[in-house]
Formats: structure tokens, sequence, C-alpha cells
């Protein structure tokens, strides 16, 4: 048996019935896929000539961790992309409410968990409210209203959004936090779904359409979209 590389990071093997090798890198952990038959020691020498390109996404991942969302008083939130003070102010009955350039958070607790609960409740309101009326009216806009089933919201991290074959679209409603333009990039997206289900270039030209600058936008999302997490 070869020597075994020792590394700057651990990793977890898993086993399975796989045919090949794999390395997945998510939320600063590192874990090896592997088929039942290859040895120790060629996993580790798989993992050698991977150990710059781990050792990137580890970084990368760490300095991600360092902006994730905090919700607590005396920290900034986006709204609609502009940053908002989070004051917390003692109450019975919990709300939220935007003040100039601070968001006051009534609570009867100032834990974050809690803290997390009322925002996101609120914030899920305004989705409801902004994503609802301007996917109708990016529909309308491309003449495919009646192929709109309806719009709802979940807390996914998988996609921003997504439309059924049903002409269900779906929207996560931390997208609220990001600046307008983006928010309404992402409502040309799916509503342009209902005329392609699919991402060719008929559906991009059809993207472009409504929203001209929907590359760069499109870029923000995928830059900055984790600054809306806590998790």
């Amino acid at each position: 048996m070869g020597r075994l590389t020792t590394f700057s990071f651990d990793f977890d093997i898993k086993r399975s019935k796989r045919k090949t090798l794999a390395i997945i890198v998510k939320s600063g952990k590192v874990e090896v896929k592997s088929p039942l038959f290859i040895k120790k020691v060629d996993i580790y020498n798989f993992v050698a000539e991977k150990k710059s390109w781990i050792e990137k996404h580890l970084a990368e991942q760490e300095v991600k961790l360092t902006q994730k969302l905090v919700i607590t008083d005396g920290y900034d939130v986006m709204f609609f992309g502009k940053p908002r003070r989070i004051e917390v102010i003692y109450a019975g009955k919990p709300k939220v409410e935007i003040s100039d350039d601070r968001l006051l958070i009534y609570s009867r607790s100032n834990e974050p968990e809690v803290l997390e609960k009322h925002f996101s409740r609120w914030l899920k309101h305004q989705a409801t409210e902004y994503m609802t009326t301007q996917t109708i009216k990016t529909a309308r806009a491309l003449g495919v209203e009646e192929r709109l089933k309806e719009v709802i919201f979940r807390k996914t991290k998988t996609k921003w959004g997504h439309c059924g074959s049903d002409g269900t679209i779906q929207y996560n409603w931390l997208t609220m936090m990001a600046p307008k333009e983006v928010i309404d990039y992402l409502i040309a997206h799916e509503s342009s779904h209902l005329i392609h289900m699919n991402h060719s270039k008929r559906f991009w030209q059809t993207v472009a359409s409504v929203c001209p600058d929907y590359k760069n936008l499109k870029d923000w999302l995928k830059t900055y979209g984790h600054r809306f997490w806590t998790d």
C-alpha cells in the first residue's frame, strides 16, 4: 500500500454502488463519493490530485459563511436592495415595519431565531404582494396571462424560482432582499417559461424582450444570493 497523504482539511468517504469517484464541497465540508471497490490509498491519491481545487472552494465558502444574514438588533438587512438597520422594539404583538432606513421588529423576544421568524413571515407577505402582481403583469406583457395558473412561495435552497408545466410559478420569498431590478429579472425568467419550458436561445430572447439587462442581473443573483440566508 502506498503512503497516505495528509491534508489541511478533513473529509468523509461515502461508498456506494457508483462507478466513479467524485468530490463534493458544501457548507465548508468535504465529502468523497466512492465506488465500493476503490482502495483507500487510491481515494487519498484522488483527493491529493484535487487538493488545490478543494482548498480554493473551502476558502470561498468560508468567506460566504461570514456573510450570512443575521437577524438581530443593530444589524443591517436588505429590502429591495437597500440596507435597513434592524431595531428591535419590545411588544406583545409581533409585527415588522419599515421606517426610513430602519427595519422595526416588534417582538416579545430578541432571540435571533424568533426575530428571523417574524422577519420571514413579513418578507413572505411583501413577496406575495409585489411578486404576484408583477408576475401577472409580465405574463400579460408576454401575451400568456391565460397560461399562468397561480403564484406560490417556498423557501428552497435549490432554486430562486420555478415554473411548472401546469403554469404554477414558485418563488423563494428571500428574493425580496435583492434590488428591484433583480427581482424583476427573476419574474421575467419564470414568466418566460410559460412559453418555453427550457433554456434555449428562444427562451433567452423572450426574457430579453421584457428584461434587456438579464445577463448582469442573473449574475448578480448568483454572486450575492448567499447573503440572504441565515443557515
